[in-house]
């Protein structure tokens, strides 16, 4: 009994003592170097050294060398251990009382969310706020900086990061996150300048770091301005805005009063077309005080007459002092005038010298026989469900309207395509359509092309073309004696063929308004050439087309009759016996004359190079089909030919002399003389093909 008691006593104090030495072992700094020993003996050393159990997987193995000249303490000693697992691919997880030791690619789902402060190497799992940037966006930004068997995943509803990786990297992609998750459009503000224009200080602060964009950031904040209120929107953390509203203030000073020249260079308007309108602008009273409005000089309203007189006459005698002239042969504006008035008119004219759209108008101009163009009404209405075809207009309107503005061709009036084509409206849309119209026309012989002209001109302008020739006409007679041996004819000439004038119009709604005249005339066959008479058939109309629509216009019909008679010279003119001799005969004929437009609208200057090569195109494809068919007698290489577009871009052109093709620079250059015996040269830098008519 007393020997047990005194074995339990023994056994106390033996756990007493082996307890306050565990303190002292770990704090006490050890020394271990290790090489080419297995990892497990190397967990067992550090087991043994931190009292930490750890439980080791099978596929734990390998060999590790660890040289440590200096002494570690106990946490060092494992921190190393856990730099030596990641090394070879293997993470210790804490788990309860224990450290499961296990390969990196098993560790994910073993891992504990945990919010670690100094833990090092060990791998953990974390959930990490976004809060101003959507966290989706963030994953390729983020996925790099991850250990290669770690895990990103970003949850979009909760706008969150989940991150498995070690301590040490999760830490640094959160100091990352954090430098990139910031607000930087939630506080805005708008500033009112009291003199300055908002467009010109925005763009003088943004030309101070070098930023054009409207959305780059000017000294850490994103500034735009409003043109109409003529305000700066700066939007960016306070301090940014501070030092932008700083800037704006000692920017936002008022101008002098006195009077001020200025030449303005114009790119697209006429200076003399804008001078009127500039004076009459500084002419009204009222173009000043709104200047001042929009500028914030006037906080208050006042009435003209609390004003001084003295105030109101210097008004009256700024107003005089304007003067607005144009330089025709620079086209440029001269202005004179107090700066503010000076500021308004530029502002007006940066607004009205704009790029003009143009229209490109193709047409096509034949004459058909009435049964031709009656069955081309049925050809017409099968091109689509937008066709429509042609008709008798007489007493139809209704069913015309119906047709048009439904492109329903049941719609049309009954008796299509009817006795006798009078009218004639359709629609065909794209270029397939129209292409395909050409060629139908050309191949057929009941159809007799005039003209195919093509037009360019600008938005609101006319563009005329005639085609024909000046016919004399006699107009009377008279002698200067009275014996009339010296009789004196007096002549006219008159023009006579075919004229097209186009003038369009584009509304909003991208159609385009279209005034129409249309004239041919001919020379009458006769006997008596003092007698001459003519034909003539004119057509005036205005339509509403839409942008590569194809319209046809008809009804303007002319009958011709024609008497033939072949006979015997001598028997035919015997009289009874002569009409076994001869043979006579008698043709009437209805000929329709009918117009197909097809406006084009052109707004910048890439369209108008591809609609230009596409006709140039056309010609030289139509030149080379010529000469295949119609052998010159003269060898391949001397006929002269246009040049391909490939060589026209390589800056090749033809030279008139045997066909050859020599080199051209791309750039010309036009000299341009003066009124002085000086002159200079201009390189025009713009090489695209400009087609006006064809």
């Amino acid at each position: 009994m007393l020997k047990s008691q005194i074995g339990r006593f023994s056994l106390l104090v033996g756990l007493f003592i082996w307890a306050m030495m565990i303190p002292r072992v770990q704090a006490a700094e050890i020394q271990q170097n290790f090489r080419d020993v297995e990892i497990a003996n190397v967990i067992e050393a550090v087991a043994k050294v931190t009292g930490q159990n750890f439980i080791i997987d099978p596929r734990v193995r390998g060999k590790v060398t660890l040289i440590a000249p200096q002494a570690m303490s106990g946490d060092a000693l494992y921190q190393t251990l856990l730099a030596i697992l990641n090394v070879h691919g293997f993470v210790a997880i804490p788990s309860g009382e224990v450290i499961k030791v296990v390969p990196v690619n098993l560790a994910r789902d073993q891992l504990p969310y945990v919010s670690p402060q100094d833990v090092g190497e060990a791998w953990v799992t974390e959930v990490v706020s976004v809060n101003h940037v959507e966290a989706a966006k963030l994953v390729a930004i983020l996925r790099p900086l991850v250990a290669r068997e770690g895990h990103l995943v970003a949850l979009a509803d909760s706008n969150r990061l989940i991150v498995t990786d070690t301590v040490d990297g999760l830490n640094r992609i959160k100091a990352i996150l954090r430098q990139i998750d910031i607000n930087t459009h939630a506080e805005f503000e708008v500033i009112r300048p009291q003199h300055a224009p908002a467009d010109e200080l925005v763009r003088t602060l943004r030309a101070v770091q070098g930023v054009s964009g409207a959305g780059q950031n000017v000294l850490g904040a994103r500034i735009n301005f409003d043109e109409r209120s003529n305000r700066i929107i700066v939007s960016g953390d306070i301090d940014d805005r501070l030092m932008v509203r700083a800037l704006i203030a000692d920017l936002d000073v008022p101008l002098s009063r006195d009077g001020s020249i200025q030449v303005v260079y114009l790119q697209y308007a006429k200076a003399t077309d804008l001078v009127p309108i500039l004076q009459q602008l500084a002419s009204q009273e009222g173009f000043r005080g709104g200047l001042e409005s929009v500028a914030g000089e006037s906080a208050t309203s006042e009435d003209a007459s609390s004003r001084p007189a003295n105030q109101v006459s210097f008004e009256k005698s700024m107003m005089t002092s304007v003067s607005i002239q144009a330089d025709e042969r620079m086209n440029a504006i001269v202005m004179s005038a107090p700066a503010d008035i000076l500021e308004g008119l530029k502002s007006v004219i940066r607004q009205l010298d704009i790029r003009r759209a143009q229209v490109l108008i193709e047409a096509i101009i034949v004459e058909l026989s009435e049964a031709r163009a009656a069955q081309l009404g049925v050809d017409w209405a099968a091109f689509g469900a937008s066709g429509v075809g042609l008709f008798n207009l007489s007493g139809n309107l209704p069913g015309v309207a119906t047709a048009v503005g439904t492109g329903n061709i049941q719609a049309l009036p009954d008796g299509f395509p009817g006795r006798g084509v009078t009218a004639a409206v359709g629609e065909v849309r794209g270029n397939s359509g129209w292409g395909a119209l050409i060629n139908a026309l050309r191949s057929d012989t009941g159809a007799n092309i005039l003209s195919t002209p093509t037009l360019l001109t600008l938005d609101n302008e006319s563009a005329e073309i005639i085609v024909g020739r000046e016919v004399p006409f006699r107009t009377g007679s008279f002698t200067t004696s009275a014996g009339g041996t010296n009789p004196f004819t007096t002549i006219e000439r008159k023009s006579v063929g075919l004229k097209l004038r186009v003038k369009p119009q584009i509304n909003q709604g991208n159609e385009v308004y279209l005034e129409i005249e249309n004239e041919i005339s001919d020379v009458l066959p006769g006997d008596t050439p003092d007698l001459l008479q003519t034909s003539k058939r004119e057509l005036r109309t205005s339509v509403i087309v839409g942008d590569g629509d194809t319209i046809v216009l008809g009804g303007l019909l002319s009958e011709r009759e024609t008497d033939t008679r072949n006979e015997v010279p001598g028997l035919g003119s015997i009289p009874g016996l002569g009409a076994l001799f001869r043979n006579q005969s008698s043709q009437r004929e209805k000929v329709n004359l009918m117009i197909f437009l097809r406006p084009v609208i052109i707004r910048d200057q890439t369209m108008g190079s591809f609609h230009s090569r596409q006709k140039y195109g056309q010609m030289q494809e139509q030149q080379q089909t010529i000469l295949r068919h119609s052998p010159s007698g003269l060898l391949e290489g001397l006929r002269p030919e246009l040049p391909t577009l490939e060589q026209l871009d390589d800056g090749l052109a033809t030279s008139s002399e045997k066909g050859v093709i020599s080199t051209m620079p791309r750039r010309d250059s036009v000299i341009e003389q003066s009124t002085s015996s000086s002159s200079r040269a201009v390189e025009r830098r713009d090489s695209s093909l400009e087609v006006l008519g064809f």
